[in-house]
């Protein structure tokens, strides 16, 4: 029976990475999406977020809403996790619209790059609220992935500064999302949590548009498109990437997401021909050797605590 734990741990694991590749694959899909928008129909970020949520929300509904047993468990994830939700919703409408509106500036392939500062954001809110300790690699992973964006965000009539700045803003507010779930969302249901919080922030983003008067149709194409690259990135790749996690630990899962700008940036050069200079190779090295960099000096940490019984 001992013989068999091994190959049982090895089919985890190959699920996991499997989960993992999904998820690149589908946010990948959903930046590229994004950017084919943005560049085709030069549609502003509101109406980008609008009808993205929105449509990606009104294609989910039956699933959801109509089915019975499905409408009771959204109702019960309502009750228990409420207030969550709308805190969530609030911080979700304002990362979307400083990384729309950067992405509109730089392409999808600098904002992906410039996304992967989440992981230092969130080791330093941790460090703020949970006590936790900076090592000196961390520091220097930091000080790496900040100077990658220093980098990004002086490439010169690619990325503007004001767009390295937004994403890199969204960045932290994104960290503080997942914060705030690590911290308050440990009983969560995540397939009806993350329908509420869709539907939440559509909501919101409605509301916005409402009042800011900016409410209009767009091109039947562009709002198909947003509302099916929406779903794949509020629901198909959170279901993958929290799927993952049963199988994989922390440190395996933040090394294999370091594969997403690459898949990004190749499919823009491939797509939109966008330039891969010298200054954006080595930006993005340095941000993504910060990445490796964490992810690994994180493993260690992990051995290094001691097991319960």
């Amino acid at each position: 029976m001992e013989s068999d734990s091994p190959n049982k741990n090895m089919q985890s694991e190959s699920r996991g990475y499997k989960l993992l590749l999904g998820n690149i694959l589908v946010l990948t899909i959903f930046y590229l999406g994004v950017d084919f928008v943005l560049r085709r129909w030069q549609i502003t970020t509101e109406q980008v977020l609008l009808w993205g949520w929105g449509g990606s929300v009104i294609l989910l509904m039956p699933f959801f809403v109509f089915r019975k047993k499905s409408f009771q468990c959204v109702k019960q994830e309502l009750k228990h996790s409420g207030k969550l939700l709308t805190v969530l919703a609030l911080i979700t409408v304002i990362a979307n619209l400083f990384f729309i509106w950067g992405m509109s500036l730089s392409g999808s392939g600098p904002a992906v790059l410039l996304e992967n500062m989440q992981p230092v954001f969130a080791l330093l809110l941790g460090v703020c609220f949970l006590a936790e300790q900076l090592t000196f690699r961390e520091s220097i992973a930091a000080l790496l992935m900040f100077g990658g964006v220093l980098l990004i965000g002086t490439l010169k009539g690619e990325v503007p500064l004001s767009s390295a700045l937004a994403i890199t803003f969204s960045s932290f507010l994104f960290a503080a999302h997942s914060f705030l779930i690590k911290r308050h969302g440990q009983n969560m249901k995540t397939i009806y949590f993350a329908f509420l919080r869709g539907c939440m922030t559509a909501f919101l983003i409605l509301i916005g548009v409402v009042v800011m008067k900016k409410l209009q149709m767009i091109p039947f194409p562009a709002l198909l498109i947003l509302a099916v690259v929406y779903t794949f990135g509020i629901l198909v790749s959170r279901y993958l990437f929290f799927e993952a996690h049963k199988h994989l630990p922390i440190s395996k899962i933040n090394l294999s997401l370091l594969l997403q700008p690459v898949t990004v940036v190749i499919g823009a050069w491939l797509i939109f021909g966008d330039p891969i200079s010298l200054q954006k190779i080595i930006g993005a090295t340095l941000i993504l050797g910060g990445g490796y960099l964490f992810a690994k000096s994180k493993k260690k940490e992990l051995r290094k605590t001691p097991q319960e019984c």
